[in-house]
C-alpha cells in the first residue's frame, strides 16, 4: 500500500541519495561517470535539498511503501516561461526507484500532484524534460501533457542537453 506525505527538512540527506539513485538509473547509459559526478556536485547537494525543503515555493511529496520512500515529486510555484499568463506550477522532479518502474506508481504520484495543484487554485502544470528522455516524454504525453516548445539547456558536466517544455491543463 502506498502512503503519501510531505517531506520536511529531516528528509534532506535521503533526498540527495534518492535523486542520485534515480538519476543513475535513468541516465547512466547516456552520460559518462565524470559528467554525472559533476552534475551531482552542482544539482544534487545537501544545500540544494535543504533549500528546496525549506522554501515555501517548493513542495516535496514522498510516496512510501512499507516505510520506504519509493517515489518523489517536487513542485515549484513558478509560472511557465513560455506561457507566463497562465496560473501554472512547475513539476520540478518526478523520480521513482527502478524497482517501481511499470508499477503505475508514477501515475498515482501525478494524480496526487494534480489534486494538490487544483486545490491550490492552479489551472495548469508544466515541466521541462530532456529531449533524450524518450521514456519520460511518452509518459507525460499519456497523461495529457502537450509540447509548448524549447526549454532551457540542461548541463550534465561538459554535456549540454536540449530540453522541451510540456504543459497540461488541469481538469
Amino acid at each position: 500500500m502506498i502512503e503519501f506525505e510531505i517531506a520536511d527538512i529531516d528528509f534532506a540527506e535521503a533526498l540527495v541519495q534518492f535523486w542520485k539513485k534515480s538519476f543513475l538509473a535513468a541516465y547512466s547509459d547516456i552520460h559518462s561517470e565524470e559528467n554525472i559526478q559533476a552534475y551531482f556536485s552542482i544539482s544534487y547537494t545537501i544545500e540544494e535539498a535543504t533549500r528546496i525543503l525549506t522554501c515555501k515555493n517548493y513542495e516535496c511529496l514522498k510516496a512510501k511503501r512499507d516505510q520506504q520512500t519509493v517515489g518523489i515529486s517536487i513542485v515549484n510555484n513558478r509560472r511557465c516561461p513560455l506561457k507566463a499568463e497562465l496560473d501554472a506550477m512547475e513539476l520540478k522532479h518526478l523520480y521513482l526507484l527502478p524497482s517501481e518502474y511499470g508499477s503505475r506508481l508514477a501515475h498515482r504520484i501525478m494524480d496526487e500532484v494534480f489534486d494538490q495543484l487544483k486545490d491550490a487554485g492552479k489551472t495548469h502544470i508544466w515541466l521541462s524534460v530532456s529531449k533524450l528522455n524518450q521514456r519520460a516524454q511518452r509518459f507525460y504525453k499519456k497523461l495529457g501533457f502537450e509540447m509548448l516548445g524549447k526549454g532551457e539547456d540542461i548541463h550534465v558536466g561538459d554535456e549540454v542537453l536540449p530540453s522541451l517544455v510540456l504543459m497540461k491543463k488541469l481538469n
